[in-house]
This record gives C-alpha cells, sequence and structure tokens, in this order.
C-alpha cells in the first residue's frame, strides 16, 4: 500500500482531498456531456440527417445543455459534494441555476459566432464550437460549484479554501463588476440579435444588400462604404446576417463601456446597470437590427461618446493609450461621415468631447494632429472605398430642388422655370405632372418616389438615380427662381420641419415588406413580439418618438449655463450635436421618419442617464454626511467614506474636481 508523502501529509486538507472532487465532478461532467451532445446531435441532426431543430442549432444547443444540467445538479450534490448535503434550500439553487445559465450563455456562444460571424453549418463545426464552450463553462461550474454552491450546509466549512471568501470580497469591492457587466452585455445582444435575425431589411437596406451581393453595381445614393462592408462581410462568413449582428455587437459592446466608465465614476451597480439598459428601451431598440445608414452612423457616434468617458477615467500617464483611444474615436467620427453625410455638423462638437476627455489642456499641436488626421480618414476612407467600389454617380443631391420647385411654384410656373433651365419637353412634361399629382394628393415631400412619373423599370439597372440632365435641370430652375419666391419657400420648409418634428412615423421598421429578397426569413412570432414592444410604448409615451422631444432635450443640454457633476463639458456637446444634426433638416427633410432623429434619441438619453446618475449620487452622498453628522452628534466614532468618488462637503456636496 502506498504511503503519503511528507508533503502530502504537510499540504492543506482541502488539497488532499480535492482529488475526490476532481474526479468525482470529472465523472459527472463527462455523463452531463455525453447526455449533452447526444441530445444535440439527435435534436440537430437526429438519426435521418435532420433532427427537428436542425434549423435552429442554438435552440438544440440550449435544450441539450438544459438536459444537463439535471445530470449535472443530481450527480454533483449527491455525490461529488455528499459530504456539505443538507435540506435543499433557495440560495443554493439559485447559485446553481444562475451559474448553469452563465455555462449555457458560454456553451451556446461559439455555435452562434460559427453559423453567424462564420458562415460553419456542419456537423463537424457544430461539435467543435460547443466543445469550445463547453471546456470554458466546465471550468466555471467547477470554480463555482466548490466555491459558491455546495457549501452552505458542510461541516467544519473553515478548512475550505479562501476562494469563496476571496470571490465574496472581489464581489464587494467591485473587481468583479465589470466582467458581470460584459456578460449581462453579451447575453443582452446575443438576446437582440436573434430577435432581428438574420437582420431587418427596409427598402434602402435592400439596395445596399443588392449592391453587396454584386447583384447591382454600387452607388453613391446609399453610402457605399455600408455596401463594401457588408460585401466583405458576406465573402468572409458566407451570410448575410453578420452584418445586423456586427452592429448589434457595436451597440452592446459600447454600453458596456459606457456602463464601467460610469461605475468607475459613481461606483454603483444600480446606475451601471440603468446604463446596460439603455439598450432595451423601445425608442432605441427598435432599429438595433436594422441594416440602416442612420443606424451604423448613431452606434459610430455613441461609441466615441463611449471612449471619451472611458478615457476620462484613465490615472495619469498612459500616454500611448490615449493617442490609441484618440486614433480609435477618430476613426469612428470618419465612419460616422462617410456613411452619412449630414454626420458632420454632429461630428464637430463630439471631436472637443474626445479630445477633451483624453487632455484637459491638449494644447494645438494636439488639435491641430486630431483635425489633420480626422479630415484625412475621411478622404482616404472616400477615395479608398470610391476606387474599390467605383460607384454609379446617382446624383441624390436632386432630390431636394425637385422637392423646393414642385411645391413652391405653381405647375405653370414650374413649366416656364423648366423651359428656362434648358429642360426638354419630356423633362418639362414630367416636371408639370410631377407638381399636379403633389397637390392633387396633397403630397407635401418626397416628390421623387411618390409624385415624380417614373419609367417602368427605371430602378431595375441600378435604383434610385437621376440623369445629369435632370439633376442640372432641377439645380438650375431652384437658382433662377427660389430667390424670387422667398416667402414661399420658408414656408414650405417651416411646413415640413414642422411635420419632422411633431408628426414623425416609422417608430417600427419590421422584418418582412414587399421587396424583401426570399433569402432573407425572420422569425415571425419574435417580429412580432417587437412590435408590440415598441408600438405599444409609442402608443403610451409617443413624445418618446417624437423630434420635438429630442429637440426640446438637446436644446436644454446646450443653453444651460453649468451643469452640476463631472460630466458638464459632454451634456453641452451632446446637445449640441444634436441640435446642429436636427437643424441640417431644416432645408432637406424629405420625410418624417423617426430615424432622422435616431442619433439625438440616443444622444438624450444617454445625458438624461448621466444627468440621474449625477443627482443619485449627490443624494447619496448627503446622506451619507448626514449620517456622519448624526454619529458625530451622538459620540459615536465617524469615518468619512474611503471612496475618492463620494462628493463629502458638508454644505454643498460637489464632485471632484475634473483632471
Amino acid at each position: 500500500m502506498l504511503q503519503p508523502t511528507a508533503w502530502f501529509r504537510r499540504s492543506p486538507a482541502w488539497m488532499r482531498t480535492i482529488w475526490r472532487e476532481v474526479a468525482a465532478f470529472g465523472t459527472v461532467g463527462a455523463l452531463a456531456f455525453v447526455v449533452e451532445t447526444a441530445s444535440f446531435n439527435l435534436l440537430a441532426f437526429g438519426p435521418p440527417g435532420e433532427g427537428p431543430l436542425h434549423a435552429f442549432p442554438v435552440s438544440a444547443s440550449v435544450v441539450a445543455t438544459l438536459l444537463a444540467m439535471l445530470v449535472s445538479w443530481f450527480g454533483n450534490r449527491y455525490w461529488t459534494y455528499r459530504d456539505r448535503k443538507g435540506p435543499v434550500d433557495a440560495r443554493e439553487v439559485a447559485w446553481f441555476v444562475g451559474v448553469n445559465l452563465v455555462g449555457l450563455a458560454i456553451t451556446a456562444a461559439p455555435v452562434y459566432v460559427s453559423h453567424e460571424l462564420f458562415g460553419l453549418s456542419s456537423a463537424l463545426s457544430d461539435n467543435v464550437a460547443r466543445l469550445a464552450g463547453w471546456a470554458v463553462a466546465t471550468w466555471v461550474r467547477f470554480t463555482v460549484y466548490r466555491g459558491l454552491v455546495f457549501t452552505s450546509h458542510r461541516e467544519g466549512s473553515s478548512d475550505v479554501p479562501g476562494l469563496m471568501r476571496r470571490c465574496t470580497r472581489a464581489w464587494r469591492s467591485g473587481r468583479l463588476w465589470p466582467g458581470c457587466l460584459a456578460l449581462m452585455a453579451a447575453v443582452c445582444g446575443f438576446v437582440v440579435s436573434t430577435v432581428f435575425h438574420p437582420g431587418f431589411l427596409t427598402a434602402d437596406s435592400v439596395e445596399q444588400l443588392l449592391q453587396a451581393e454584386g447583384a447591382r453595381p454600387v452607388t453613391d445614393w446609399h453610402p457605399p462604404v455600408m455596401a463594401l462592408l457588408w460585401r466583405v462581410l458576406i465573402h468572409a462568413t458566407g451570410s448575410l446576417s453578420t452584418m445586423a449582428a456586427l452592429q448589434t455587437a457595436v451597440l452592446w459592446g459600447t454600453l458596456w463601456v459606457l456602463a464601467v466608465a460610469l461605475w468607475k465614476r459613481t461606483e454603483s451597480r444600480p446606475l451601471s446597470l440603468l446604463m446596460l439598459a439603455f439598450g432595451l428601451a423601445p425608442h432605441i431598440a427598435n432599429f438595433t437590427g436594422v441594416v440602416w445608414k442612420d443606424v451604423h452612423m448613431a452606434y459610430a457616434l455613441l461609441a466615441v461618446c463611449a471612449i471619451a468617458l472611458f478615457a476620462r477615467e484613465l490615472p495619469t500617464g498612459h500616454g500611448w493609450t490615449r493617442w490609441a483611444l484618440l486614433a480609435l474615436g477618430l476613426l469612428f467620427l470618419a465612419y460616422a461621415i462617410l456613411v452619412r453625410k449630414n454626420a458632420f455638423p454632429a461630428v464637430l462638437p463630439l471631436l472637443p468631447m474626445l479630445m477633451f476627455a483624453l487632455w484637459p489642456a491638449p494644447g494645438r499641436r494636439r488639435w491641430l494632429i486630431a483635425g489633420v488626421s480626422l479630415l484625412a480618414f475621411a478622404v482616404v476612407g472616400s477615395v479608398v472605398v470610391s476606387s474599390v467600389s467605383h460607384p454609379v454617380a446617382t446624383r441624390q443631391y436632386a432630390q431636394i430642388p425637385l422637392d423646393d420647385v414642385t411645391h413652391v411654384l405653381t405647375p405653370q410656373e414650374v413649366r416656364s422655370a423648366a423651359e428656362q433651365a434648358g429642360a426638354t419637353p419630356s423633362l418639362q412634361d414630367d416636371l408639370v405632372r410631377t407638381a399636379q399629382n403633389c397637390r392633387k394628393k396633397k403630397i407635401l415631400w418626397d416628390a421623387y418616389f411618390t409624385c415624380y412619373p417614373h419609367r417602368p423599370g427605371y430602378r431595375d439597372s441600378i435604383g434610385p438615380h437621376f440623369t445629369a440632365e435632370e439633376a442640372d435641370v432641377l439645380l438650375k430652375m431652384w437658382v433662377q427662381r427660389m430667390p424670387h419666391h422667398v416667402a414661399g419657400y420658408l414656408k414650405y420648409r417651416s411646413r415640413t420641419f414642422t411635420r419632422l418634428l411633431f408628426e414623425g412615423n416609422l417608430r417600427y421598421a419590421g422584418g418582412t415588406f414587399e421587396g424583401t429578397p426570399k433569402n432573407v426569413t425572420v422569425d415571425p412570432t419574435l417580429d412580432a413580439i417587437m412590435r408590440s414592444y415598441v408600438t405599444g410604448f409609442a402608443h403610451d409615451i409617443p413624445w418618446l418618438f417624437q423630434a420635438w422631444f429630442w429637440l426640446a432635450v438637446a436644446l436644454v443640454l446646450t443653453l444651460r449655463r453649468h451643469w452640476p457633476g463631472p460630466w458638464s463639458r459632454e451634456l453641452r456637446l451632446l446637445g449640441l450635436s444634436s441640435v446642429l444634426y436636427i437643424a441640417c433638416y431644416l432645408p432637406t427633410a424629405p420625410q418624417a421618419n423617426y430615424r432622422y432623429v435616431y442619433w439625438p434619441a440616443l444622444a438624450g438619453t444617454l445625458a438624461l442617464i448621466l444627468i440621474a446618475a449625477d443627482v443619485l449620487t449627490r443624494r447619496r452622498a448627503i446622506g451619507a454626511m448626514e449620517q456622519a453628522q448624526d454619529r458625530a452628534a451622538a459620540g459615536e466614532p465617524t469615518a468619512l467614506p474611503d471612496s475618492p468618488r463620494t462628493p463629502m462637503a458638508p454644505t454643498s456636496p460637489a464632485w471632484p474636481a475634473e483632471r
């Protein structure tokens, strides 16, 4: 019989017994793995080659993991940790369910990535992905089972290693909280991406998809950079759903950074959760999975705000980190400009926000480097995209003079202006008919799509477009006639802007419409659930989806002289960015869609959360000070909170001075 070595006898008790736990846990885990793998393959592939959940591999993975959870519960509770066995209590069940839900997400995530990002759907790829997730989930389960789940009834638990105590201390100190926020952000992003899978498409999205797939040439009616990015993603993964998955990942990654930055500043878990819940708000989640240039622009600008708030929390130094964050922020700003031309005014206030967050006093050299770099990124990016995609000129800008001349001038004046501008008789007739149709149908705008007499099949080759002759004539008509109809022009544009502010529509873009390609199929049940969620809020809180409300929020943010708290500059710049962006639609608004104020809605919501964080933190500081004063008056020993973030001025609580 083998005798234990001296080292083994001197080792702690838990080390001498852990081998048995590892062996038992491994046996139970192996059995659970067999059950999970077998059930997954039966559900996904089945004996005939296609199981009942063949089209839903993620769902099959979830069901298989739930079955394995039952095996794991009975095996570990009644065998691996039988010495700790006692009456089942709520704490033990809650921890077990919680850690297995985490394991479920960890196991299912590689399958989702394999399918949606890399386009792999074979039995081998699915099982390899699940094996990688299972290995990580197993380590997490063993650690938490031993330290937190099966411990409450163990006699002499003092010889248990300090894992639980270390976890408790780490939880209380907050070291684990950013990881928890990351896990919650990943789960929320996964759920949202599943709801919108493979991405909701509008008419604009379909045009971009056709260009990305090569069915149509790339045009400049919609941003070529989006079509090029989508094409790269499709070629890399073989799946068109990666574009929607990418923008969802950008949103939730951004929200995680914002939540961590808010946590570092306030040390409040509820406030960081509030920031994370930002992405589940109905006026934000409604477009998360809609492949739209407005959504890409808004998320790029929000990412810059996240970089700025994160940079504020950097300790002194970190010079290269600050320059790297500047480069990343400038790339997002440049992408926003490339994807939406009128994003440039909204970008202007965000550049100072980024600079002052990185350096309290940037200096001329840094300002010059940042400005030149942003211009270079935008120009070089535009040149590269154009040289690669060769976009066809569609002269979209002609929409604006078409709306103006057909709504400000009478049909007779339209014919006279068109003749003076050198239009052919055919074009003169088309423009007159456009003006007549808009008046007859009482259509206020978007004359190109709603009133213009298009020839059949005009969009079959390259999509919406103006010929060079049409664009030149419309510009000449506008330049020659609008200076003589200033009152009519101002009246017309005031009507369109008022309609945009107070009669916004398209609060929800569904997953199906007449032009949706046949290879794009969304889950009708999930679509209906999301539609009900958004439209229900739109019915009960309509101002949440109205431009006037977010313009009012932006004006208050901009015009207030000073905001208390550490984000005074950020709040004013967010408001200014929204005001400038909405103001750009005064002479150009083609419709009253909510998507035109999606960025102001994101910026306004972020600002409101920061204001709420300031108010709640100041109240908490006042309460802590009052309690300290009461204890001092009662003769009890008092100690000021050791948090460097907590304002403790006895008369007028204020945030710590900005760096």
